[in-house]
Parts: C-alpha cells; structure tokens; sequence
C-alpha cells in the first residue's frame, strides 16, 4: 500500500553546512524528521500538536502519551545536497503498513537545480508511553492512508 506523495519544503540551516558547502549527513536525519513532521503532524505529546495543521494527520490522532519511535532510519546519499537559502524539496509518503509500524520513504532534491541527492526511508513503530506497550495501527489511520492515496 502506498499512500500519496506529499511534497513539502524544508529550510536548510547555515549550522547544516559542512567545510565542503554541502549539508552535513547526519543534518539528513534532521530534514527526514522535519518533512514527516510537515507532512504527517507532531506525536500528541508535543506542544501544540492539537493546533497543527498537516496535510494527513497520521500522528496527531494517535493516542494521548503515544510516542512514534524510529525503528530503522535507511539513507543513501545519491549526490551531495549543496547549501542553499532555498529550501530543500522533499517527497514524503508511507510506503508499507504492518500491524505495528509505518515505512515512510523520501526522496530530497536540491531544490535550485532539481537533483535528487538522497533516497531515504524510516520504518516507525509506537509506543504508548503511560501504558507501557506497542501501539497497533488503528483501522482510523489505515482510512486515513486509503483515503489520502485515493484522493489523488
């Protein structure tokens, strides 16, 4: 099951940038989180996660205390991603549903010439923090994913 590609905008911070004018590799990790966030909202447990306005709200209806953990984060550097006041443009989408966790998968481009310089994906997992147990995906989440992919 694969759900929409969203594309979202990530600003490139000047701290991002290495000796070589390009972002940092351990900063992709850093855009991942903030395009999921953009795409997908904030877990219930941040500060104004209510309020957030997301294209799918995949994590702000989960359950009170639940924590959407990173099982597996996967990247492969295809072409350096150059330093650049423009934002990066990033593909989102959630490639596979298991009983319990999510793959999303990305695609980030140089947003001034358009190559693509990395293919990445994170596998995540929740955990109801309060409670003490796994999360399974919700029958409300998987329409959510059905709806989101057949509305394109």
């Amino acid at each position: 099951m694969s759900s929409r590609i969203l594309t979202v905008e990530v600003p490139l911070r000047w701290g991002d940038m290495d000796a070589y004018h390009h972002i940092n590799n351990v900063q992709i990790a850093r855009i991942m989180e903030e395009a999921r966030v953009a795409a997908f909202g904030p877990p219930p447990a941040a500060p104004g996660a209510e309020e957030a306005e997301v294209p799918i709200p995949l994590f702000t209806r989960l359950p009170r205390g639940t924590q959407a953990l990173i099982a597996e984060n996967h990247i492969k550097y295809r072409a350096p991603l150059p330093y650049s006041r423009t934002p990066a443009r990033v593909e989102i989408w959630v490639d596979k549903i298991t009983a319990a966790s999510l793959a999303i998968e990305y695609r980030i481009y140089d947003a001034r010439s358009g190559q693509r310089c990395v293919d990445a994906s994170t596998v995540l997992a929740f955990f109801n923090e309060p409670e003490g147990r796994i999360v399974r995906i919700s029958d409300e989440q998987r329409r959510l994913l059905e709806d989101s992919a057949s509305s394109d």
